[in-house]
């Protein structure tokens, strides 16, 4: 129940390394690590002007001792985000337990910007931000921010002058800065649920083309921003439940203009230019209302998650483009592929390859291109300047030096990733940091240099020092994705392409290998309102090693002399099929939606009716009429199962969903070869050929 006005920020929670009492100071209590009374209830408005991410409820900045002053009397502050593990909040219970930082109810008005916070762990529940300057909500790392409510700007916020004319205070009034919601680069897990979005269209913003003589819209921000110039992004950002007061943004089209999402920072990294990504889970966030995943454009096909006509569709309109796509069965990931030896220092610590410094040691990992990413069934381009960010690439997607690789996948049957390096096959690459769903099927593959025989090949995993080699797969690659454990892989000697499977995998103690533990091994994933982002394999936990023998090149010592060809594998589809998406094939009819159901009547009537009635009638008529004329016969029902798919199962779905059972059921291939909800869609008038399920 505090209400809270000025200041550079209403509400602060400062990080708290030591107790604030210097006669506490060497208790062994550690503030910043302990959980929150309750917080809710709250209001705080005309706050935080002074700084670009002042939050006007903000939970962050270090307030500490200096450790090399044991008599000081003076503590320290820092007020923006720092790195030290002793300087971050990290919230936890009386046992030790991980624990949230929760605000809740709070509203602000008239603010910089809504809430910021730095902690690892935070929950924004029932949050309303009206008549902000920058940003509604910036809050990083993990994050469930539920019932949001963001009002851009209400009908007294135009009478509210700007605070001054410098320049974080003269932004108030200024459209061209407003950015509901803003993430950051990388190591984020947002969840964003049942959010309210109200008057920040173009005319709440006072822009052109929406407002005569408006000011022309020259800033870098949408309602929705990223960032494009950091580290390469993971699997991070997932929401449901958005909803739009569609009267105050100009209709329904407000999802396809400009102002609606946008890419703050330099358009020449790669990673964030190819392969940033959004979840939106239910369809809501963009008006497509089925499952979506977003990503960038200019990503070319990475992000053309099918072919078929109405499942992909490009906003070219946005500031920052993306390609939108029905999610439907696939899943996204991301890993680390790191050209070993792995760096041990540096402004991106270590994380990257040292191969690169001895190729151009003045290069920028991130602007530096070190090979490329196409989806089999492509015929792909291995040219080393197929695109370059932001120019706009095609069926392959180039990868910088940056070792962080995400995108979509379903390789339980067809498809996969394959690798190419522009430098030549690594001797050593190294696979850790793995974010990748449980259960799911990864193939990646990339070529070797002619004539590799299987004796130089040796893949192995290793768990805090324990090593487990792969084995072979005799059956090729279909055993290599059957495997369970993901420790096969396959050489096809007459291509000379290399596959494996990647899982989020662990050593054991007894030296066996399959699927980490994830209780066991603190690897727990963020799940909230029934949306999920997995959590990462630690380096220590798990890495993949893919060693070939080679001789090596003269250069860095760690690329494979000889250079392989160029060549993406096939889908492998069945005769007759083509490539329908990235995990599927079909018939060819389905790329332009020119197949005939067989389920339709004959286009023609029979040739010709029976020759003629007879010339008399039957001598006379029989005895007696039957009782009752008797009606054709009923085929006989069958049981039916209702299993959903493993996406709706994940994702908190059940049959009884009425959107997939309308969108899904005898509609996708992938449905109709597995029967799924095969009860549901039956009672809806869905129902799979061939089917009569006992009601």
């Amino acid at each position: 129940g505090n209400a809270a006005s000025g200041g550079w920020a209403g509400i602060q929670f400062p990080v708290l390394p030591e107790p604030a009492d210097k006669l506490l100071r060497y208790n062994g209590v550690v503030p910043k690590d302990r959980t929150s009374l309750l917080i809710t209830g709250n209001s705080v408005h005309s706050s935080g002007w002074f700084g670009a991410n002042q939050g006007a409820v903000y939970a962050g900045g270090a307030l500490f001792w200096d450790e090399s002053d044991v008599e000081s009397l003076t503590l320290k502050y820092n007020g923006g985000r720092v790195g030290q593990i002793r300087k971050t909040r990290d919230t936890k219970d009386d046992e030790g337990n991980i624990a949230w930082f929760q605000v809740n109810n709070t509203t602000v008005w008239l603010v910089q910007v809504g809430a910021t916070g730095w902690g690892k762990r935070s929950e924004y529940k029932g949050f309303e931000v009206h008549d902000f300057a920058q940003k509604a909500i910036f809050v990083l790392f993990a994050t469930w921010m539920d019932n949001v409510v963001i009002n851009c700007r209400t009908s007294n916020a135009e009478l509210v002058p700007d605070p001054s004319s410098a320049s974080n205070e003269k932004t108030l009034n200024d459209g061209r800065q407003w950015s509901g919601f803003q993430t950051y680069d990388h190591l984020m897990k947002h969840i964003l649920t049942n959010w309210k979005i109200s008057n920040c269209g173009g005319v709440a913003r006072g822009l052109q083309p929406w407002v005569l003589n408006g000011r022309e819209d020259t800033g870098d921000v949408g309602l929705f921003t990223v960032p494009v110039n950091g580290f390469a992004p993971e699997v991070q950002l997932i929401s449901s439940g958005t909803q739009y007061d569609w009267d105050t943004l100009g209709g329904t089209d407000f999802v396809n203009e400009s102002i609606f999402f946008a890419a703050s920072g330099s358009d020449q990294f790669y990673s964030m230019q190819y392969m940033s990504n959004w979840e939106d889970a239910d369809g809501s966030m963009t008006n497509r209302n089925v499952g979506t995943v977003m990503g960038p454009a200019r990503a070319g096909r990475w992000w053309q998650l099918d072919d078929r006509p109405g499942k992909c569709e490009v906003r070219s309109g946005w500031k920052f483009p993306q390609r939108l796509c029905d999610k439907d069965d696939r899943k996204l990931a991301s890993m680390f592929h790191i050209v070993m030896p792995q760096k041990t220092t540096g402004s991106d610590g270590a994380q990257g390859s040292a191969v690169l410094g001895l190729i151009d040691p003045a290069a920028n990992p991130r602007r530096t291109r070190q090979g490329s990413l196409t989806h089999f069934g492509l015929t792909g381009n291995g040219a080393v300047d197929a695109c370059t960010p932001p120019e706009p690439c095609d069926e392959t997607v180039s990868r910088s030096w940056d070792p962080d690789v995400t995108g979509p996948f379903n390789h339980a049957q067809y498809g996969g990733w394959y690798f190419s390096f522009d430098d030549g096959t690594p001797v050593h690459l190294n696979i850790q940091r793995v974010q990748i769903p449980d259960d799911a099927v990864m193939i990646q593959a990339m070529s070797v240099p002619p004539g590799t025989t299987q004796g130089d090949v040796r893949i192995y995993a290793t768990s805090r020092g324990r090593q487990y080699d792969f084995t072979v797969a005799d059956g090729g690659l279909a055993e290599v994705r059957a495997s369970t454990t993901g420790d096969k892989y396959w050489l096809d000697t007459a291509n000379d392409i290399l596959y494996w499977r990647v899982i989020a995998g662990y050593v054991e103690n007894d030296g066996t290998y399959g699927w980490i533990d994830r209780a066991a091994q603190n690897v727990k994933s963020f799940s909230r309102g029934g949306l999920t982002v997995w959590d990462t394999t630690g380096r220590n936990l798990f890495q993949l090693n893919i060693i070939i023998s080679c001789v090596v090149d003269d250069v860095t010592g760690h690329f494979c002399q000889s250079r392989p060809a160029f060549q993406v594998p096939e889908m492998g589809c069945p005769e007759g099929e083509v490539m329908i998406a990235i995990d599927n094939c079909g018939q060819p009819c389905e790329l332009d939606g020119s197949c005939v159901s067989s389920s339709n009547p004959t286009s023609s009537p029979t040739a010709s009716p029976t020759a003629s009635p007879t010339t008399s009638p039957t001598a006379s008529p029989t005895a007696s009429p039957t009782a009752s004329p008797t009606a054709s016969p009923t085929p006989s029902c069958h049981s039916c199962t209702d299993e959903p798919t493993p996406w709706m199962n994940d994702n908190g779905y059940d049959c009884s969903t009425q959107w997939l059972i309308v969108s899904k059921c005898n509609k996708v291939n992938f449905w109709k070869r597995n029967k799924y909800c095969q009860y549901s869609c039956f009672v809806d008038d869905f129902g799979y050929e061939g089917d009569n399920c006992c009601v």
